[in-house]
C-alpha cells in the first residue's frame, strides 16, 4: 500500500484512493474551493461557487439543479468517506478533514505537472 507523506505526520490515505478522488472535476473544484475556506463553508455556498458558466443552471420552470444534487449525494459523501472533508448533511456544512492537505498537495502536484512544457531541443 502506497501512503502519502506530507509534513511531519504520516497520513494513511492510499495513493490509489487519492487519485480516484481526483478523477472527477467537481471533486477537484471542491478541494480548490475548500483550500480558500479554512473555516469551512455551507453546501449551498459551495454549490453556488462551483456553478460555472459551463454548468447547466436551473430553468425558470423550476428544473432541478442536477449538479447540486450530485454534489450532495455523490461527491461530498465520497470525499467524507476518505476523510478529506467533514460533511454534515443535516446542517449543510463542509469543513476540511484530516486527509485534506495530502489530497490537495497531490492535486497541486498534478496541476503543476500539466503546466510544465517538455523541452524539444536536443
Amino acid at each position: 500500500m502506497v501512503r502519502l507523506l506530507m509534513g511531519n505526520s504520516q497520513h494513511r490515505i492510499p495513493t490509489e484512493i487519492a487519485l480516484e478522488l481526483l478523477t472527477k472535476q467537481q471533486r477537484r473544484q471542491v478541494l480548490r474551493r475548500m483550500a480558500d475556506t479554512a473555516d469551512g463553508t455551507t453546501v449551498d455556498r459551495l454549490t453556488r461557487d462551483l456553478r460555472g458558466a459551463d454548468s447547466p443552471r436551473p430553468d425558470g420552470d423550476g428544473s432541478v439543479d442536477h449538479r447540486g444534487i450530485e454534489l450532495r449525494h455523490v461527491h461530498l459523501p465520497k470525499l467524507q468517506e476518505a476523510n478529506v472533508i467533514e460533511y454534515d448533511s443535516d446542517r449543510g456544512t463542509v469543513h476540511r478533514g484530516r486527509e485534506f492537505q495530502d489530497v490537495l498537495s497531490l492535486l497541486d502536484a498534478i496541476d503543476g505537472h500539466g503546466e510544465e512544457t517538455p523541452s524539444t531541443s536536443c
